[in-house]
Formats: C-alpha cells, structure tokens, sequence
C-alpha cells in the first residue's frame, strides 16, 4: 500500500529539513564572513534556491508517481541511470553522516563531554532507523505535532532575548558590496538550501500541493533563518558572534526573565534535538528507501538496519577539526551541493522530456 502525506506535512518535512542543523550552525558562519550584513546572506541564497525549485519541480512533473531515484532509472536506462541513481543514495547516507555528526559534536561538547561520541550516533541512528521502517508517514505525523511547538518555543525565547537588543552592533550596516555578498552566499546555497533536494525522494507521497508546500516551506525557512541571523548580531554583536560555534546557544545561556527565570538552555537543547533529529530521520529514511526502489527490495529492515552502522562509521570519520570543516565549507559545499541540487536534477529532467517526446513522435 503506497504512502501518502499531505501538503501540510510536506511544508513541515521542508522547514524541517532546510532548518534542522543550519539553524544553530549556519549564523556563526554567515557572521564571521559578513559582519552586521549577514542577515542578507539567506535572503540572496533564498532567491538562488528558487531556480533550483523550479528544475525540482520539471524534473518531477516528467513522471509524477517517481523518485529521483525511479526517475534516474526510467529516463536513463538501467547501467547510466542505476549509476546516477546510488550517486543519490550515497548523498543521502553522506547527509546522514554529516547530521549525526553535528548532532554528536553538539551533545559531547555542551552536555556530556565525558561520553564517546560513538553512543550519541548510535543512540539516535537507532531511532531514525526505526522511524525508517515504519514508514514516511509515521515521519510525518510526528514533525507534525512537533515542528510548531519547536518554533513557537525557539522564536518565543528568541523573542524574550530582544531585551539585550542593541542597534549600535548592527552599525555600520549595508557596507558590504553586492559582489562579496553573491561570494559569501554560495556556502549557504549549498548547505542548507541545495540540500533540500533530498526531499524530493518523498514528492511520490504528497497527495496535493507540492509546488506550494515546498516553496512556502523554503520561504518560511529562508526567513527564520535571517531573522536568527539578525537578532544574533544585535544581540551578542558580529565580533563576539563570529568567533563562537553555537552563538544561539551562548544568547539562551545567557539569558534571564524577569530576574529569576535562568538556565534556559535545557530548552533550546530539546528544541534542537528534536529538530536535528526529523532532519536524521527525513535523510535516513530516503537512503533506505532509495536503496529498496534501486535493488527491489520488499524488506525495509533489510536495508534501514545495517546502515546504522555504515552511517555511524562514516559519522566518526569526519573531519572533527575545526579549520578543516571552515575550509572544506568555504571552497567544496557550493559546488558538491550543485552537483545533486541542480547539474543532477536538469539532467534528468532533459532526459525525460527527451523521452517522452520519443515516445510520442510515433504515435503522431
């Protein structure tokens, strides 16, 4: 029986996705680039986005009840499109890693120092296995019920945080030229924006609104992610804000209400996991299902279960160190992410128009 999610859920799925890790990992990074005028930076590399939506959304118009993955095999034969197709998958368990791994780092270094990092991937690709083989909408049911309550706390707190607004630390503002401001925006069209493209493994499943659901859920994304970007600078300012890993954590550390209201950052670390965690879950899932569509698999325990451990292994591999990941951001992200967000995606919508216009010329 085929699953299906609403149109609702999918916005949620696309919020999720975009905001998961960028939210609490994306501003410093923005900031220590671009100053008071980071804030603009998600709104050019929103804008991008939007050509890239538009080649997601032909590609998957060519046939409409195909993932990516079914759509790579069906346009461009079994070795080419085959081929393609685990280029897909191994982006979706790269994805994967990279989210366990920012969720590791998070939890070894704020809360639990003294624990392996090992525990945390396993701990949690465990869950998202399991959310995996129950099945999309399952996923979906659950970011429903939890994605507005993270938002409503997340802004709420961001909110109470504006009592330490200062606008002489966005000053001088608007200095930057355009040219350096297209520069600094493709590290963040690549993560988190072309990213993105891994949801459209789930487009099968939408019952209606698809184009709507998912532009107004990269517009919402885009939003919040400057507006975080905005009230971190004038809050804690863009020197002090660019030289920290987890600035939103440091303005929830440091804030208190009402002179007795302290130690809020319990919350922001719930807030985050859950977040991270509907990310995992998204990616996971589209992994063992890419590999169940490729290698007609039945069994989705089959595939979900031993990923667990390749993904955990991949995980602890990564570059733990700091530059290296600033370098790597910098230099690759735009164009890796270019490659599966757009090269990919214009390709085999090409090559299914080709086809289909084949397939008609005859019949003409």
């Amino acid at each position: 029986m085929k699953e299906h999610i609403s149109g609702w859920q999918f916005f949620l799925i696309t919020v999720n996705y975009s905001l998961g890790t960028a939210f609490f990992i994306r501003p410093a990074s923005i900031i220590a680039t671009t100053k008071q005028d980071g804030w603009m930076i998600p709104l050019l590399a929103g804008a991008f986005t939007l050509a890239a939506v538009w080649i997601w959304m032909g590609m998957s118009k060519v046939y409409p009840n195909l993932s990516i993955v079914q759509l790579a095999v069906e346009v461009a034969g079994r070795p080419v499109g085959g081929l393609i197709a685990l280029l897909y998958i191994w982006y979706f368990i790269q994805t994967s890693s990279w989210v366990t791994r920012n969720l590791g780092d998070f939890m070894k270094t704020i809360l639990m120092p003294n624990t392996p990092i090992t525990v945390f991937h396993i701990m949690f690709l465990g869950i998202a296995c399991y959310a995996a083989i129950k099945g999309i909408e399952t996923i979906a049911r659950t970011s429903e019920i939890l994605t507005p309550l993270v938002i409503f706390v997340m802004v709420t707190i961001y909110l109470c945080a504006m009592k330490e607004w200062d606008w002489s630390k966005l000053e001088p503002m608007f200095q930057t030229s355009f040219a350096k401001l297209v520069k600094d925006s493709g590290p963040v069209i690549g993560f988190p924006y072309l990213e993105t493209v891994s949801i459209m493994m789930l487009a099968p499943h939408v019952k209606s609104r698809l184009r709507t659901s998912l532009l107004l859920g990269m517009t919402l994304a885009t939003l919040l992610l400057s507006g975080i970007v905005l009230v971190t600078v004038g809050v804690l300012g863009a020197p002090r804000s660019g030289h920290l890993l987890y600035p939103l954590y440091t303005i929830v550390k440091e804030l208190q209400i009402a002179e007795f209201i302290e130690n809020l950052e319990s919350t922001i670390v719930i807030g985050w996991t859950v977040w991270i965690f509907l990310k995992l879950c998204i990616a996971y899932y589209c992994a063992v299902i890419g590999i169940c569509q490729l290698f007609k698999l039945k069994n989705r325990a089959g595939a979900a279960i031993p990923l667990i451990f390749l993904i955990a292994g991949i995980a602890i591999t990564l570059n733990d160190n700091v530059i290296g990941n600033i370098v790597w951001d910098k230099r690759y992200i735009f164009q890796y992410s270019c490659f599966y967000g757009m090269v990919l995606p214009l390709l085999l919508w090409m090559l299914g128009k080709f086809k289909k216009r084949r397939r008609k010329g005859p019949a003409a």
